[in-house]
């Protein structure tokens, strides 16, 4: 005998879950919209930043640039560049370098020291050391007087060294031997495999580590307006305090909010300090995480 009551409830069962199935697939596909939407709303925001140009300051501004990474060729172009782009801006007023640099490239420290000599021509140049200006952000800083730095601030480590390392034990137990074809006797004088002879120390400090050490030296002394004697007093490779060295590597101890009001007063209270950022923000991927089929779907597509 059919039963007609129990197949209608069984009935009204498959339907309330089929309802409750496509209530939660619209769910679904509701959040993938709102998150698409946030998705786009937010590119939006960051290609509007990227491909349209930042509106101008309209009101007299000083370019704060934050020096916080190790001096490097490439590092130094980018700073060239925004600052000669900056120069041409007739509201930027002044520059303020923050110095965060535990130094780098002998050459790459040489070439911005004689870039902010060049700048400081045409648009004063200000320095704060609020952590570290060390070796080659010594180098640097010292192209412009007056030096300002935090008390506890990190300044010197005059000196010059080059790193080398020895792989040979590891080499040997994984294998690797070197065998490098050269012509002439000192072209190479540096290898992972084997220690410096006293030959190659020789041939380098003097061909080198020397020569460098010694145009940093009248650098420093030409800048400072101090002899290379009296330089040569902290310059061993030593570092110090800004507080130990004031008047001598230093000019001035001073906290930022200070230096920046002193600032405002020979360039008055309406001037503003903005930061200058050196690389644009990178644009965020799509990044949605969904369960139903419907979903699954949507994300293929969105991906």
């Amino acid at each position: 005998m059919y039963d007609y009551e129990t197949q209608n409830e069984k009935l009204k069962a498959e339907i309330k879950i089929f309802k409750i199935k496509a209530l939660k697939e619209k769910i679904v596909l509701f959040g993938v919209v709102l998150l698409i939407l946030a998705e786009v709303l937010l590119l939006f925001s960051f290609f509007k930043k990227s491909l349209f140009p930042a509106k101008p300051i309209r009101s007299p501004y000083v370019a704060v640039i934050n020096i916080d990474k190790t001096i490097t060729v490439p590092y130094i172009d980018k700073l060239t560049k925004r600052m000669q782009a900056l120069l041409k801006d007739k509201n930027c007023k002044e520059f303020l370098l923050i110095f965060n640099t535990p130094g780098g490239s002998p050459s790459a420290s040489d070439e911005f020291n004689a870039f902010l000599k060049w700048v400081n021509k045409k648009k004063k140049v200000n320095v704060y050391v609020e952590s570290m200006a060390a070796s080659g952000g010594y180098y640097i800083i010292s192209a412009i007087k007056p030096i300002v730095a935090n008390k506890n601030a990190v300044v010197g480590s005059i000196g010059v060294i080059m790193p080398h390392f020895v792989i040979k034990k590891l080499a040997d137990k994984i294998g690797i031997e070197e065998d490098s074809l050269t012509i002439g006797k000192y072209k190479e004088p540096v290898s992972l495999f084997r220690k410096f002879s006293e030959k190659d120390k020789e041939y380098l400090k003097s061909h080198l580590l020397m020569p460098t050490y010694q145009n940093f030296l009248q650098t420093v002394a030409k800048d400072r307006n101090i002899s290379i004697d009296k330089l040569k007093q902290y310059a061993d490779g030593k570092i110090y305090v800004a507080s130990i060295v004031k008047g001598i590597l230093v000019d001035k101890i001073s906290t930022l909010i200070e230096y920046k009001e002193e600032i405002k007063k020979r360039l008055g209270k309406n001037v503003k300090f903005i930061d200058i950022p050196l690389e644009r923000k990178r644009v965020p991927f799509f990044n949605i995480k969904l369960t139903s089929d419907i979903g699954k779907f949507l994300e293929k597509i969105a991906q």
